[in-house]
């Protein structure tokens, strides 16, 4: 058992390595090395981070049809203070959003680094470990990430109809959930 700052709880098992490239290859690429420069000011602070967004959805489906646009990860919103004044010191922009959630930016390139307390609280999760080069990083394991589409999914079907643009996220979420709904059916227990 891994116990992390927050007191969440969850295993670590397997690793997962990153082979072939979402279908926006050149932008993916560029991301990695920024989060790989994000996961740097990280390890200078001590924090580490949770992969748990597309990036995550297609290291489980390895799906060259996906488009990974940003990359999201849960971060301790107790440490958005440290890690702005670090993003600071290195002229690297961000955005501290409204909803729990520290963007990080460059051109455009986005790291979402969003509360653990917030988004991960009332449920147990499981980590695994992803490969990215030489370094590694937790990643939520299947059925947490299964479980956090599935809310995600939930809150924005309340609002998908207010909007195109909130309507396509709620259907972008809702794809995702199914692939990764699809993987868990085929893997065995």
């Amino acid at each position: 058992m891994l116990e992390l700052s927050l007191g969440i709880i969850g295993k670590m098992s397997n690793t997962i390595t990153l082979t072939g490239f979402p279908k926006n290859k050149d932008k993916y690429l560029k991301l990695i090395d920024f989060f790989k420069e994000v996961l740097e000011i990280c390890d200078n602070l001590g924090v580490e981070s949770i992969v748990d967004g597309g990036l995550a959805v297609f290291a489980y489906t390895q799906d060259s049809e996906l488009v990974v646009g940003d990359i999201d990860t849960g971060f301790p919103e107790v440490d958005f203070p440290r890690m702005i004044k670090a993003l600071e010191e290195r002229g690297i922009e961000y955005k501290l959003m409204d909803w729990h959630v520290l963007r990080v930016l460059r051109d455009d390139l986005k790291i979402e680094l969003g509360s653990v307390e917030y988004w991960y609280k009332d449920w147990p999760i499981s980590l695994e470990t992803l490969q990215l080069d030489t370094r590694q990083v937790k990643m939520l394991g299947l059925e947490s990430l299964i479980e956090f589409y599935r809310r995600g999914m939930e809150s924005k079907a309340k609002e998908a109809n207010e909007s195109e643009g909130k309507r396509a996220k709620y259907e972008d979420l809702k794809a995702k959930y199914e692939k990764l709904r699809g993987l868990k059916r085929l893997s065995p227990t």
